[in-house]
């Protein structure tokens, strides 16, 4: 796919090409230009199929709503599938645009019953492609669901084992079902033996998110809900196998699909997830909005997250989604989050109040701790549940100026440096 750089709005349109020659890119171009709330997001230049799905830029996901141009002229068949997976993909949030010569009575029938809401018959006048597009901002502003932003999908990984990231992502999703009334979704990533349903006392765990991407191409609501389970808080889960097996080698587009539909159905979709899984690994990465690195303030789990951050930090999905979560955090702690900071190379997003023998007793009774105690743990999780759900700036330890060494800290040069455990 080949872009051409636009400028969004906090209402945007995005406008996409499919197959469409250089006559109707120039005019797509050209048109969308001249109108208001409306970027130009790129051109596929083969059609959508379920071998041959792309990669959807960011700003085409983000968008309040998308216009696309698909040409009917090159292969009937081919663009009649594309029509049908585009309004797969973007559910209500899409206007497929029909492009070609005229269509037959019986073709175009076909394609409206896949999903084309408009036709634009070459050869083309001036005046046609901004009319089309006036029409798709106009039905887009009747239309509230177009209007409804997609869901979001926050992902944890633990820089090594036992530091709580299934503690953070169960308590998490938790406090934005019961506190802040988000449809929200946790996914247990662990191909077996995972803890999440344990966490939560969950007993019915016969589906799991494996499953789930297997079964991707039947993918819709009454699948979903016969396969997620319902905590009593309102939450739903996705379970991890109770089983030992050899897990499920999902592909990429796979992923890309089931996320992209578990968006429309939810406000927040949280993945429990393990850096070990080298298969999936990034591509949970590139699919999530957010990812929290949790680690606790010990040289060993900082060394691993020094070494984490350094590798992810060479993916290009990641950039700006990264968020370091320091789980246990005490008054006594050798560390400062502005030491951490110096020694991962990577500033400290929240720190969460060690609160381990209350946490041990509500694992082993299988109910999280509750939202509404009014404890140091709750308060940072609120912190947490804000920035997620307001974009809050991240949290500044008291008495540390972001950026700034804090009243223990040792002073460290601003040049790169080994860490001090290497």
């Amino acid at each position: 796919m080949s872009t051409v750089k636009g400028r969004q709005n906090a209402t945007s349109y995005a406008v996409f090409s499919v197959c469409a020659d250089a006559e109707l890119l120039s005019l797509i171009v050209e048109a969308v230009g001249s109108a208001g709330h409306t970027f130009f997001a790129g051109e596929f230049r083969d059609y959508i199929t379920l071998e041959k799905r792309p990669q959807f830029s960011p700003a085409i996901k983000e968008a309040s709503a998308c216009l696309a141009f698909v040409d009917f002229d090159r292969d009937l068949e081919l663009a009649l599938e594309t029509t049908t997976r585009l309004n797969q993909i973007f559910q209500s949030r899409i206007t497929v645009v029909a492009v070609g010569a005229l269509l037959r009575s019986d073709q175009m029938l076909r394609a409206v019953r896949a999903g084309c809401s408009d036709f634009l018959a070459s050869p083309f006048s001036g005046a046609e492609l901004p009319a089309v597009i006036q029409r798709f901002q106009q039905a887009s502003i009747v239309n509230p669901q177009t209007q409804a932003s997609l869901g979001r999908v926050i992902a944890f990984f633990g820089a090594k084992g036992g530091v709580g990231t299934t503690t953070m992502a169960v308590h998490l999703a938790n406090y934005l079902v019961t506190r802040c009334s988000k449809k929200t979704l946790l996914i247990d990533h662990k191909h077996q033996l995972g803890h999440v349903a344990l966490y939560l006392g969950l007993k019915d765990t016969r589906y799991h998110f494996d499953e789930l991407l297997r079964n991707v191409d039947r993918l819709d609501s009454e699948l979903l809900n016969g396969f997620a389970i319902r905590h009593e808080s309102g939450l739903d889960v996705m379970a991890s196998p109770e089983i030992a097996a050899s897990h499920y080698e999902s592909k990429r587009d796979e992923l890309e699909r089931v996320m992209e539909f578990l968006r429309s159905e939810y406000d927040y979709v949280l993945i429990d997830s393990s850096v070990a899984y080298q298969d999936s690994k990034m591509a949970i990465i590139g699919e999530a909005d957010e990812v929290f690195l949790v680690s606790t303030p010990d040289v060993a789990s900082l060394r691993d997250l020094a070494r984490l951050v350094e590798h992810i930090e060479l993916s290009p999905f990641a950039s700006g989604k990264l968020k370091l979560l320091v789980n246990r955090s005490t008054a006594n702690d050798s560390l400062t989050s502005n030491q951490i900071h110096k020694a991962v190379r990577f500033p400290v997003s929240h720190s969460v109040p060690n609160n381990y023998g209350e946490l041990l007793r509500a694992i082993n009774q299988g109910v999280p701790v509750s939202s509404l105690k009014q404890t140091d743990f709750n308060r940072a999780l609120a912190r947490i549940a804000m920035q997620i759900v307001h974009g809050d700036s991240p949290e500044v330890p008291a008495g540390e100026a972001a950026g700034s060494p804090g009243p223990d800290s040792e002073t460290v040069p601003t040049a790169r440096r080994r860490p001090f455990w290497r």
